[in-house]
């Protein structure tokens, strides 16, 4: 099966656009007066979901439509895309715990102070865009029928 190129193209719209929002809320805002605002912590966490959801979608499409490959769940979904060469083992593993994450706020079962979880957010959300980087130079690069 063919991967449609216009559907990833949207996720990975979806997570340019949502990056761009935390870049803005992040050089607008400091650490003290974002954690003061429980709205725009919480619109936070949702951008990260969406962020994530959007990963996942991406690495599901390439994995059933390239790969032949269905998957179940966020966790096996990022493993699988390091497993198979979709993305680097390195940035497999470095996204896992985001994926962690992600169910931890759907699920409610594990908690992370905002504190951290603003600090998490400031160090790593670049990784973002290698993700996008790297799905489009899977997508240009991959080997076509």
């Amino acid at each position: 099966m063919k991967i449609d190129i216009e559907k990833i193209q949207q996720y990975l719209s979806e997570i340019k656009a949502r990056h761009r929002e935390i870049e803005e809320l992040l050089l607008k805002k400091s650490d003290p007066e974002i954690l003061k605002e429980p709205w725009i912590l919480k619109g936070l966490k949702y951008t990260l979901i969406e962020i994530a959801e959007a990963m996942a979608n991406t690495l599901q499409h390439i994995l059933a439509k390239d790969m032949g490959e269905p998957v179940v769940g966020y966790i096996e979904t990022i493993i699988r895309a390091g497993e198979t060469g979709i993305l680097p083992e390195s940035l497999s593993k470095k996204l896992r715990p985001f994926f962690d994450f992600r169910n931890s706020l759907i699920h409610r079962y594990w908690f992370i102070s905002d504190q951290s979880l603003l600090a998490l957010v400031r160090d790593n959300k670049n990784d973002f865009i290698s993700f996008i980087e790297t799905v489009e130079q899977y997508i240009k690069h991959r080997p076509t029928p």
